[in-house]
């Protein structure tokens, strides 16, 4: 049975901790905006005939109208503040004052579309078109909700119909494209967006849809769901190797949007660690980042925290700070510093390890591909240093409902002479990998993904290369503001504790509200 060389006392190296991704995460949450809500109030004033008869009120229909307009507006503001409940409740208790609103109800069913209540806003719909056949915005709607439903058929019927009466209907026509495109009508679709660009030549949703055909990228839009902009997650992770060593860590993190462009993000950590000739040692990290958005292009981030060791019951602080621009479209470039702590099983939590150091990155996504370049340089309390660099090429093709990726994987790092504590830190090691890689997605409720990287490894300078593989499932369920995630994954590759084999297992529960 091939062991790697690691730890104090028991050979010469050990596996570096793979160090956390300081640099940020490139917020995409959207600003949502503000808008101003005016209340009109008309005064009652009584009109006088000529003959002296008694005063008689003029008729209340402004009265009416403009508090279904104060309550529409209200609803409006409550759903670009992502408060879809509190929009539902607006409009709800308006429709009790004004049944027949037409312009409401549509709102209504609006609301419940967009959280996926597609019963609710089909239902509304109906109620809709039975009184106004031809309402131009309840058809558009029903339409939409027959999509999600997945009825392409009936749906692609009212598109067509609208296009019918007018063959300049822009969102008639991105929709029944959309549909053409889901249902692999590459030559219809093409047809359809190329007839709305004669209307609209500049409509980037048509353009987009237009390329797509071309490149043979027929996967049409997926509704999004609500962007909330809170997320809790709580996560459960499982590792043994082959040197008998045993991990157990409980993961709980915390993003909040405080403000339009402030992120913070709250994370706490225990790590049980065992091992054959290791008690049993116990980490907790915590921490809190900060991510801040000053301008669209660029994205700070600082945080801090402390790592409890169980061994004497040492505390060391931890800190991070980075920075990350977008410099061009598809380039983002960054870079940070930070200390990080050091416990990939029992024996190094054993010497209570901390490294620091700087990272820097490139990531570039043009059209099907990501390039990722990353470099750093730690500082361990150890005394000893290390240095990694790893590359990251990956094409992607889309389908409907899949996604194929290839690519290829390069990791090398090397450390200082010195004595090793416990963690797999050779002078000189690298890896070359393929990587294939699928999702599928045959319902908006359910992901399947499968990732799988092969080819080989040396461990020390001068050393053979050998084989070196894993492979990563995972499932995952997206039930309504819940994801739920469960992940297996076997390595024949060098683990960070020393050892060449491992298998994993990781389950994920998170909340957006």
């Amino acid at each position: 049975m091939r062991q790697a060389t690691r730890g104090y006392g028991r050979g010469v190296s050990g596996r570096i901790h793979s160090h956390r991704r300081f640099a940020g995460r490139w917020c995409c949450n959207a600003i949502a905006t503000s808008l101003v809500v005016a209340s009109a109030f008309f005064c009652g004033i009584a009109a006088y005939s000529q003959t002296g008869a008694n005063n008689q009120p003029l008729a209340t229909s402004n009265v009416d109208r403009t508090s279904a307009a104060t309550a529409l507006t209200r609803a409006r503001s409550a759903s670009l503040d992502r408060h879809p409940k509190d929009a539902i409740r607006i409009l709800r208790s308006a429709l009790r004052e004004h049944p027949e609103d037409a312009a409401l109800e549509l709102e209504l069913g609006r609301v419940y579309l967009a959280i996926g209540a597609n019963s609710k806003a089909r239902q509304i719909f109906q109620q809709v078109l039975e009184k106004s056949p031809n309402d131009r915005d309840a058809l558009l709607e029903m339409a939409r909700v027959l999509s999600y439903q997945n009825q392409y058929p009936a749906s692609d019927d009212l598109y067509r119909r609208l296009l019918a009466a007018n063959a300049a209907d822009e969102a008639a026509a991105i929709g029944l494209t959309n549909n053409l495109i889901h249902e692999g009508h590459k030559a219809e679709a093409s047809a359809t967006a190329a007839a709305a660009l004669k209307h609209h030549p500049s409509s980037l949703r048509l353009l987009e849809y237009k390329d797509r055909i071309s490149s043979g990228l027929l996967g049409g839009d997926e509704r999004a769901l609500p962007a909330l902009e809170n997320v809790l997650t709580t996560s459960i992770d499982y590792v043994n190797d082959s040197a008998g060593n045993h991990s157990w860590r409980a993961t709980e993190r915390l993003e909040n949007r405080i403000r339009p462009g402030l992120v913070s993000d709250l994370h706490l950590e225990q790590q049980v660690l065992h091992g054959i000739e290791d008690s049993l040692e116990v980490v907790e990290t915590f921490s809190e980042t900060l991510h801040w958005r000053p301008r669209e292009r660029i994205l700070l981030a600082v945080g801090g925290g402390a790592v409890h060791f169980d061994t004497n019951s040492d505390v060391a602080a931890l800190y991070e700070a980075s920075l990350a621009g977008l410099v061009a479209n598809h380039l983002l470039v960054g870079g940070g510093f930070s200390r990080i702590p050091i416990a990939p099983d029992a024996e190094a939590a054993e010497f209570r390890l901390t490294a620091q150091g700087w990272e820097a990155f490139t990531i570039w996504t043009p059209a099907h591909w990501q390039v990722s370049l990353r470099a750093s340089r730690r500082h361990y309390s150890d005394e000893r240093v290390g240095a990694q660099q790893s590359a990251d090429v990956v094409h992607q093709w889309t389908k409907p409902k899949a996604n194929f990726t290839a690519g290829y994987r390069f990791r090398h790092f090397g450390f200082s002479p010195g004595v090793a504590h416990g963690y797999f830190s050779p002078d000189n090691y690298q890896s070359h990998q393929a990587v294939l890689g699928a999702s599928f997605r045959p319902t908006r409720w359910y992901r399947a993904e499968l990732t799988a990287r092969a080819g080989a490894e040396s461990i020390a300078s001068g050393a053979d290369f050998q084989r070196a593989w894993d492979i990563t499932a995972r499932n995952q369920l997206l039930l309504r503001n819940w994801e739920v995630s469960l992940s297996y994954s076997r390595f024949d590759i060098s683990q960070f504790s020393g050892a060449f084999t491992a298998d994993a297992a990781r389950f994920e529960l998170a909340y957006h509200f």
